[in-house]
């Protein structure tokens, strides 16, 4: 079993054990920058809950990034763990966890209108590069923090919104063209460009969380 599923495997285990947790079941579906979701969560106290939550999502967009254009293939797919704190036992809650994180973006390259590339200041042709493909990957465990509104243990159903941030890390940029095996100063411009390129993309390490849903306990 993947180390990944075992955790979320053993985190709902933790979620539906809690004592006296059974009686305070709740459904959250929801929609945000993670992507379209679901939450489960358990009450432990009039004040506290804990969740376990899903996201997927996937879209595409063109960039242009230290001067190539690229197709993005950006890919959500997160599980978290979080811990709901309502200090005023309604609505209003404060939220804290973390975040299984598999959120990534593929890349392509393009070739600009006069089929050539240009790599740390090189022009290189669409044939001498080959298949250009990248990929930006982050910190697979990301912690996350926020307040929100809903959700409250012992609660009928009703609206959610949450706003947080989670913190990613340092993103991981791998740049690969199939013509840089045979042309070492293609490779070595192509390294430059990608550490240049990764240093663009640093603003990543925080991601925004924004997610309106709707919730039923039972």
């Amino acid at each position: 079993m993947k180390p990944g599923l075992s955790i979320v495997i053993a985190a709902l285990a933790l979620v539906l054990s809690v004592p006296g947790a059974r009686a305070d079941i709740g459904i959250n579906p929801r929609l945000g920058t993670l992507g379209y979701g679901i939450e489960l969560s358990a009450g432990v106290s009039e004040k506290l809950s804990l969740g376990l939550g899903f996201n997927n999502a996937s879209s595409k967009r063109q960039a242009n990034t230290e001067g190539v254009d690229y197709e993005f293939d950006l890919r959500l797919r997160s599980a978290e763990l979080l811990a709901n704190y309502h200090p005023f036992a309604g609505a209003f809650r404060l939220r804290a966890g973390v975040l299984l994180n598999r959120n990534e973006f593929r890349m392509t390259g393009k070739p600009d209108g006069s089929q050539n590339y240009e790599f740390n200041g090189t022009p290189y042709t669409a044939a001498q590069v080959g298949s250009l493909t990248g990929k930006l990957s982050f910190k697979k465990s990301a912690p996350y923090l926020g307040l929100g509104l809903g959700n409250r243990p012992n609660g009928s159903w009703g609206l959610t919104f949450d706003l947080g941030a989670v913190y990613q890390g340092k993103p991981k940029l791998g740049l690969e063209a199939t013509g840089a095996a045979a042309n070492p100063t293609l490779a070595a411009d192509l390294e430059a460009e990608r550490q240049q390129a990764e240093k663009e993309l640093e603003s990543f390490k925080w991601y925004p969380v924004l997610q309106l849903g709707l919730y039923f306990r039972f």
